[in-house]
């Protein structure tokens, strides 16, 4: 007898996330652009100095709108929140994160559109709460590191090795060496090319054992394919 097998789906990205969309934060009270890269692993946002904020997906675990978002209590009043006619209730978001469900961080949101947040906060925790995710195999880590890496780069389009020191501070040898056997700069002010890194995904994994960016893992983590 043949038994049915199950599998997992990954996250559906929705365009609209991919796109992004005009956010204030009020921690900051500046706009910025907000936005999930395409394979759902990080939301991100932008502010007007080009600087760039990441919040891992898998650590989200609410997202909120309406009357059930965090907002200080300031902001309330100034906008007259509570007022029953108010419009801008509609326009609130708050992504909660944590390591757990008791240690949480709120990140709050304000939109420039009306019928906005809903749209996000499902997108979002549609994504966080993927099963996909939660069983994924090594080749799947390894293009969200590269994902984080490719999305950070500077006015030329290059990658700056500093944030590959940044993303691995325990061990700055280790990653000095793996540069090295990459063929990749290894100084912290150096940039390197996003196109010198070939792109990994899972099925490409293993044909691809001489690219820049298979190199520097299987030294990094001491792997082999």
């Amino acid at each position: 007898m043949n038994k049915k097998r199950y599998f997992l789906d990954p996250p559906e990205v929705k365009d609209y996330l991919v796109k992004g969309e005009r956010f204030t934060k009020w921690s900051e009270t500046v706009p910025v652009t907000m936005k999930m890269d395409p394979k759902g692993f990080y939301v991100y946002w932008t502010n007007q100095s080009k600087e760039t904020t990441f919040l891992d997906v898998a650590t989200i675990r609410d997202t909120r709108t309406g009357k059930y978002a965090k907002l200080p209590k300031v902001i309330r009043n100034v906008f007259n929140l509570d007022f029953p006619d108010s419009n801008h209730l509609a326009k609130t978001l708050t992504i909660v994160s944590g390591p757990d469900m008791v240690n949480l961080t709120y990140h709050n949101f304000f939109a420039s559109k009306e019928k906005v947040t809903q749209n996000w906060a499902d997108g979002i925790l549609a994504t966080a709460y993927n099963a996909a995710r939660s069983n994924a195999c090594r080749q799947v880590f390894l293009e969200k590191i590269y994902i984080r890496i490719s999305l950070q780069t500077n006015k030329d389009g290059k990658i700056p090795v500093k944030n590959i020191y940044k993303m691995f501070p325990a061990d700055k040898k280790r990653v000095e060496s793996a540069l090295a056997s990459a063929h990749l700069p290894k100084g912290k002010v150096g940039n390197q090319k996003i196109p010198c890194f070939l792109f990994l995904n899972p099925s490409k994994f293993q044909s691809m054992p001489n690219s820049f960016f298979t190199l520097f893992f299987l030294t990094k983590c001491d792997m082999k394919i």
